[in-house]
Formats: C-alpha cells, structure tokens, sequence
C-alpha cells in the first residue's frame, strides 16, 4: 500500500482505535492486504508476482478449509473459531489483486464496481463483521453498510492517488469502450475535465458513506465503531482531495496527529451510540 501520503490508505488509526480484543485478528487482516497489494508493486517481475499469487490462492483456500498455514491467517481462524463463526472469507481480495497485478482498463462503471465489491467484502465486510458476534440483527446491519461504505471507502483511498497509479497503469476509473487514453490521469495538477470529474465523485462517495452511517440504527453503532472510524477518515481523505483540486493531497506535518484526533473523536461518538465527525452531516 502507499501509505507515505495522508490521502493514501489509512490503516494505523483504525486499527489503534478498534475494540482491544479485535486488534490482533485486525491486524492479521491488514497484514494479508499488504502482502497482496504488494504483488502489484512496480518493478517486481511479473512471473514472481504470479507465483505470489498462486501461493495466497493456496493458502486462502486453506483460511477458508480452516487450516491456514501463513501465521496471519491462523490468527484470523483462530479468532473466527472462538468466537464460533467461520473463517472469513479473503478470496476475493486474492480477485482485486490479480486485477491489480494485471493493469487491467475498466470500460465502464460496472466493471469497477465489481471490482471494488471484492475488495469491500474481504476487507472491510470482515472488519464490520469483526465485533458483532453472534447477534443477527448485528451482523445483517453490518453486512448491509459494508456492502455501501466499503465500495466507497476504497474508492475514495484509489482517487485519492490517482495521478500516481495512472503512472503505474493503474486507473481506477471508467474509460469506456473503447478506452480513452489514460494519460490525462497521469498529469499532476489534473486538467480542468478531470479535476471536475473527480470533485463530482468524490461528493458522490462522500455522500454514499455518510448516508451507509446514518442508516444504522443507533444501537448498532458500538459494535461497528472500527468501521465507522474508517468512513470517518475516508470522509476527512475526500474532502482534503476537493481542497487540493486540480492538485492532489500532500504529506503535511501534522497529518498523522490530525488522522488520531479523529479516529479517536470517532470511536467514543460510535461508543455512545452518535454517529462520528463529518458522517452526521
């Protein structure tokens, strides 16, 4: 992941503020994300990026067998086991990356879509689900906002890079069909079309994760407080992108102590039952 930016993925903060017993199997989970995405990183030579590949497509389906060998994928079959659930289910995490490592163009929105579904349901469906444990009203509201928050979430994390996995051949938008030509993405600041194009679905985002909060109920809010701080720091991430406009975030001094501030306003207004900074509005 490129997290050297304050606009790129944001791991840390959620992590530090989510329910003690649910770091470990948290942490576990990002530790899986870093090691596919790492499949895609430029300069790796693509037959080792495929042999990576084949071997967490083994593995996955052993997490999903629940017997995992890698050590964080046994802590999440672990913590799925006492907690009596099932291991969770990462191979469609192992489907984003293949996309990745291939540099695919998506033609049209429902191609990115789909995209952003294997990503949002391994990863972020699992940390919704991560601290609501066997209570069914529980876990079908999580399932319910993972599946509108977590789409949004890391499109707003992809966009908010866009210029430098335009460059990588990465781009994270539709081009249509026949694609147009992705170099207008690669150019920092963004000409004017799509800088426009940007700040317009940044909004939508913006308003896709906000209206994924306000629809749950207030008492489901504690036990989705790791997700809620996620979507509170993608809305603080969208907006620093809309300010940045035609340009894109920089790193800034005081981005990490601003990131914490917020992750932890978040997490006590999830903890009472209040939806976090910048999702009530």
């Amino acid at each position: 992941m490129l997290t050297e930016s304050p606009a790129a993925p944001v791991r840390e903060p959620v992590l530090r503020f989510a329910p003690e017993a649910a770091r470990p199997s948290l942490a576990a989970l990002f530790e899986i994300e870093r090691e596919l995405a790492a499949t895609a990183r430029d300069g790796l030579d693509h037959a080792v990026a495929h042999a990576r590949l084949d071997w967490w497509d083994e593995e996955l389906e052993r997490l999903a067998r629940a017997a995992p060998r890698h050590p964080a994928t046994r802590t999440l079959a672990a913590a799925a086991a006492a907690a009596g659930r099932s291991p969770p289910d990462l191979r469609p995490l192992l489907e984003a990356a293949r996309i990745e490592v291939a540099r695919v163009a998506f033609l049209d929105r429902a191609e990115l879509d789909a995209y952003l579904g294997h990503w949002a349901t391994a990863v972020f469906g699992t940390l919704a689900l991560s601290d609501v444990a066997d209570d069914p009203a529980l876990t079908a509201a999580a399932r319910r906002h993972a599946a509108t928050a977590g789409p949004a979430l890391r499109e707003i994390e992809l966009l908010a890079l866009v210029t430098r996995h335009a460059r990588a051949g990465r781009v994270f938008v539709p081009l249509g069909d026949p694609p147009a030509p992705h170099a207008p993405w690669t150019q920092e600041p963004l000409a004017d079309a799509q800088a426009a194009m940007l700040r317009q679905r940044l909004a939508a985002l913006t308003t896709a994760l906000r209206g994924a909060a306000q629809a749950l109920p207030a008492d489901a809010r504690p036990a989705l407080r790791s997700a809620l701080v996620w979507s509170a720091l993608g809305v603080r991430t969208a907006a620093a992108c809309v300010a940045a406009l035609p340009g894109l975030p920089q790193p800034a001094r005081s981005g990490p102590l601003r990131r914490t501030l917020l992750a932890w306003r978040a997490a006590l207004a999830a903890d009472r039952g209040r939806l976090p900074p910048g999702l009530a509005a």
